[in-house]
């Protein structure tokens, strides 16, 4: 064995303990605060270092199972490891953890994967059109996600995002209402109104109540006659919603709208809508 793969295995054997060590302090952290972050933070960016790109194949299997277990904190600092020491190769365990873990209590997952994307712009949207594609519904909410971050404005790829409110999993509908319903839907924003519209009328809740909110900002009366009909919706969140969104709307039927809303059922959406009444619009 030459000096240099002498070198190289001891720095290998040095960057696997400091693995194992912060496995013993992700293991034995039941505090999750300032103070757990410091002492782990150092052997966090021990690892983010290239020479420990050849962990990589450990660090995912870790990466799953923190996902597994619903500790994002875990999933966190393993995910900024793999982040650091691989590059672009992280991409597809990252994207894989957002699939079955949207919990972003700790962030830096979600924060990563921005990183990534700038980095290399180019094989983040290949593997993100992979994602939209995929017959997994979750993975095609995580590539909405993803074209939305990487396309900002939809100036490439809104067509991919409209084309997906047809998609046969509402949970995947409701994400497009959302997406439409930001700065993605200027790339074409006549589509964008007329699947929003069309959203409020989606035989999901979930998908009617993304479609009602994102609506919120758009001001004429077509979306007004269509947001006082859903202030009688079945689904509570629809109504919900409905009331913030027919806020500083003038007329008598967007006021009886919310006044029906006011006396609901539903402590929430009684609370909305007279949180709306006491700064609504009245004729002059």
């Amino acid at each position: 064995m030459t000096a240099a793969t002498e070198e190289d295995e001891a720095a290998r054997t040095a960057l696997r303990r400091v693995l194992r060590e912060l496995d013993s302090q992700l293991a034995g952290t039941t505090e999750r605060g300032p103070g757990a972050h410091l002492r782990i933070e150092p052997l966090v960016e021990q690892l983010r270092a290239p020479d420990a790109a050849f962990l990589r194949p450990d660090l995912e299997r870790r990466l799953a199972c923190h996902v597994d277990a619903d500790d994002s904190f875990a999933r966190d600092r393993i995910a900024h490891v793999l982040a650091g020491a691989c590059g672009a190769a992280a991409l597809p365990a990252l994207l894989r953890a957002r699939v079955s873990d949207r919990n972003d209590d700790g962030d830096t997952l979600e924060l990563d994967l921005l990183d990534l994307f700038s980095a290399w712009p180019g094989e983040s949207i290949r593997l993100v059109l992979g994602c939209v594609a995929s017959d997994d519904p979750g993975t095609r909410r995580v590539g909405i996600w993803g074209l939305a971050v990487i396309d900002f404005g939809g100036a490439r790829y809104f067509g991919r995002v409209a084309d997906a409110a047809s998609d046969p999993d509402s949970r995947v509908r409701a994400d497009v209402m959302s997406t439409l319903g930001s700065v993605f839907g200027v790339g074409d924003p006549p589509r964008a109104r007329a699947i929003l519209i069309a959203g409020t009328r989606d035989p999901a809740p979930e998908v009617r109540c993304n479609a009602v909110a994102a609506l919120g900002s758009s001001r004429d009366e077509t979306v007004t006659d269509l947001l006082v009909a859903r202030a009688d919706d079945t689904d509570r969140w629809v109504r919900f919603w409905a009331a913030w969104s027919l806020a500083r709307r003038p007329g008598p039927a967007v006021r009886a709208a919310l006044q029906r809303l006011a006396a609901d059922e539903d402590g929430d959406v009684r609370d909305a809508a007279r949180a709306v009444l006491a700064v609504q619009v009245t004729p002059g």
